[in-house]
């Protein structure tokens, strides 16, 4: 499965120093403005529906994503080994 470009591009841009304070809940809906991502990966990324979003993420943005969000190691581990990545369950 392809991953979403914008999606990555947003991940990736938040690894900026300033990154944290971009993905708070107050600011997400401005820091997305600037990255066309489809209506459901939108609300995915407003609702942290990670199940969602991983198919389509670099693993490895993903798991950086994870500790933006606040989670620390343990969690972000937690979270990615609990989602189901077979088919039935990929979006795109």
């Amino acid at each position: 499965m392809a991953t979403d470009y914008w999606l990555n591009k947003l991940m990736f841009d938040l690894q900026g120093p300033d990154g944290k304070s971009r993905w708070a809940p107050e600011n997400r809906e401005a820091t997305m403005a600037d990255y066309p991502v489809s209506p459901e990966i939108r609300q995915a990324l407003l609702d942290d529906d990670y199940a969602y979003l991983y198919p389509v993420t670099n693993p490895y943005l993903m798991r950086f994503f994870l500790l933006i969000c606040g989670h620390d190691d343990d969690k972000s581990i937690e979270i990615l080994s609990g989602i189901d990545v077979s088919e039935e369950t990929a979006h795109g």
